[in-house]
């Protein structure tokens, strides 16, 4: 009975295989129709899901991780920029304060500089101290260290400001170097000419011209002498005329008797 069954089974497997080829075969040979590809079907709900679960969320995640990459980024910019700026601000509050102070301390020590002095000249003064030549040496010497304390005080207060000033516009101010050409001296040619005496140039024409009219008043003349009888006549005339009423009374003696008669009446 099993080798009936087993028979049976092998029997079964065979056709099944036959049938097989047979199908194979008449596939083969008959020929291919030419159908239209099918439409394309909207996705399922389950594609959907799918889908959703193998790409849409990775991919959305990977935005997201990226957008907070980039945050964190513009983040750790904006505190470098807030740490630097706090460190400027720091800078020039210190440079202010040590400046001031620096000022503070430049007036109180001449301040007291003054006051010592004052007091010793003070007592020069009033005869508590001997007013001798030392005593006047000192306080030159004493003047004289003001001042130098003083130059030098202010120098370092002109340097802080200066480094101030300099930290701030290399901190705020775009340089651009630009070449100085060479500037031309528009007052050079207004300028007279510093060889030429304008005194002495002067003093020439004076000399000069002078002299012309010396020579004219002699040439017009003729004789010396009457021009200096002029000249001296002049001269008494303008003194208050003596001589010019004693001429008259020359002229008038000299006259007839009849024009003295009627001038005398």
């Amino acid at each position: 009975m099993a080798d009936h069954d087993d028979e049976l089974a092998d029997a079964v497997r065979e056709l099944t295989r036959t049938i097989d080829d047979l199908r194979t075969e008449l596939e083969s040979t008959r020929p291919r129709s030419r159908r239209r590809p099918p439409f394309p079907r909207p996705p399922t709900p389950r594609e959907l899901l799918r889908v959703t679960d193998e790409v849409a969320i990775p991919a959305a995640i990977a935005v997201l991780e990226t957008s907070v990459r980039a945050l964190k980024g513009f983040q750790r910019a904006l505190e470098l920029a807030r740490t630097e700026r706090e460190v400027r601000d720091r800078t020039t509050d210190a440079t202010a304060a040590t400046s001031e102070r620096a000022r503070d301390l430049r007036q109180s020590t001449l301040d007291r500089l003054d006051t010592v002095l004052s007091e010793l000249q003070r007592a020069a003064s009033d005869g508590t101290l001997p007013a001798d030549e030392s005593a006047r040496e000192l306080l030159s010497e004493a003047r004289a260290l003001r001042e130098d304390v003083d130059r030098r005080l202010r120098g370092a207060g002109d340097d802080l400001e200066r480094r101030e000033r300099e930290s701030s516009a290399a901190a705020d101010a775009i340089r651009i170097d630009i070449e100085d050409g060479d500037v031309r001296d528009e007052t050079a040619d207004d300028d007279p000419d510093p060889g030429v005496d304008v005194d002495a140039e002067l003093e020439t024409l004076k000399d000069q011209f002078g002299a012309d009219d010396d020579g004219d008043g002699t040439s017009d003349g003729g004789d010396p002498s009457s021009s200096s009888a002029d000249d001296d006549g002049n001269e008494s005339g303008e003194n208050g005329a003596p001589q010019n009423s004693g001429s008259r009374d020359d002229s008038d003696d000299d006259r007839p008797d009849g024009a003295g008669g009627e001038n005398g009446l």
